[in-house]
């Protein structure tokens, strides 16, 4: 016979309202009521009926993440996260993928506003995800890394403006006065406040402000090794590259390398994000840490909170990041001419 909510409430010691609650609205209850519900649900093989509590608390208890992809370094760790955090906390994930169709982004369209998940992630602030950067969907609603919608949507970040003048700075620190940046698409929020900054670190510490000393690529391996070759190719090249992100920093590596250039000896680059992409490369590359699981899950605290109806939650939460001066040391340079 399949065990009912009252065999788990005898099991547990307490009453079947709290039973209940203990498995619906696990945020009411104890901490050790919660923990000998579940473990009395759990001696005796009782499983929620998904279906039917859905329809009696108008909750899927089902959060959604759209993300451009997963062929990025970026992303699994902060999907991961995601999903870790949520699980915890009672919550499935579904994932939509928005740089693909026009019929991808309209299915998770019509899940969005048909109810079929309680709130929404948004990590992607390129083009792709047009369809839901106009008016705010009704249901909550948190923004990772960037501002696809306004101030009005809770987001968690990283002050962009931050990576850049860090990478900057370990790179003038190492006598670096001609460095140059392989910049990212501008409809990318974040990577293009990190071109911002790479220009107000260059002015803050009267290095040299040439335009034709930033390269801008899509944000591939491809695209990112034609803005290195181009940078190359100048009758006076730079003797350092910070780019917008550790994938642009690899390739910029192996161009060097196709050049005959050692790096750090001929060349110095740094990279951005902290992903695997930077340390598996040979040599090691110097980045800036952002702490991409850490803002999955606060995200994801903060979307669930907003779920449940809490209140007085921060709207805006900004992580710091960190310099990963890593690899060989690099050769202090002499200024080179403007």
């Amino acid at each position: 016979m399949r065990p009912t909510l009252t065999d788990v409430a005898k099991l547990a010691g307490v009453s079947v309202a709290t039973a209940s609650r203990a498995l619906s609205n696990p945020d009411l209850v104890a901490d050790s009521t919660r923990r000998a519900v579940r473990e009395a649900a759990n001696s005796c093989g009782y499983k929620i009926n998904l279906v039917a509590r859905s329809l009696r608390i108008q909750r899927t208890d089902t959060i959604m993440v759209l993300a451009p992809g997963i062929d990025d370094a970026f992303y699994p760790a902060v999907l991961a996260s995601i999903e870790d955090t949520a699980m915890a906390l009672g919550y499935a994930v579904m994932v939509g993928f928005t740089a693909k169709s026009e019929q991808h982004r309209a299915a998770y369209a019509e899940l969005l506003f048909n109810g079929r998940v309680d709130g929404m992630l948004v990590m992607d602030g390129g083009a792709a995800v047009d369809r839901f950067s106009g008016p705010k969907p009704e249901l909550p609603v948190v923004q990772l890394f960037d501002r696809v919608y306004g101030s009005g949507v809770p987001v968690v970040r990283v002050d962009d403006l931050e990576v850049a003048d860090l990478a900057v700075r370990h790179l003038a620190g190492n006598g670096h006065r001609r460095i140059a940046h392989i910049a990212g698409p501008a409809s990318v929020w974040r990577l293009a406040e990190r071109r911002r900054g790479f220009v107000e670190a260059i002015e803050r510490l009267g290095l040299l402000a040439d335009t034709s000393l930033i390269a801008t690529c899509d944000g591939g391996w491809s695209s990112a090794a034609q803005a290195m070759a181009q940078l190359l190719a100048q009758p006076q090249p730079p003797t350092a590259v910070f780019c917008a992100t550790d994938t642009m920093a690899c390739a910029a590596l192996a161009v060097c390398r196709d050049h005959g250039l050692a790096v750090p000896r001929d060349m110095a680059l740094i990279g951005a994000d902290g992903t695997a992409d930077a340390e598996r490369a040979f040599p090691i590359l110097p980045t800036v840490r952002v702490p991409r699981a850490e803002i999955g899950a606060r995200a994801t605290d903060m979307l669930i909170g907003l779920i449940r109806g809490h209140h007085g939650l921060v709207n805006e939460a900004v992580l710091p990041v960190e310099l990963l001066a890593r690899g060989a040391p690099e050769p202090k340079h002499a200024a080179a001419a403007a």
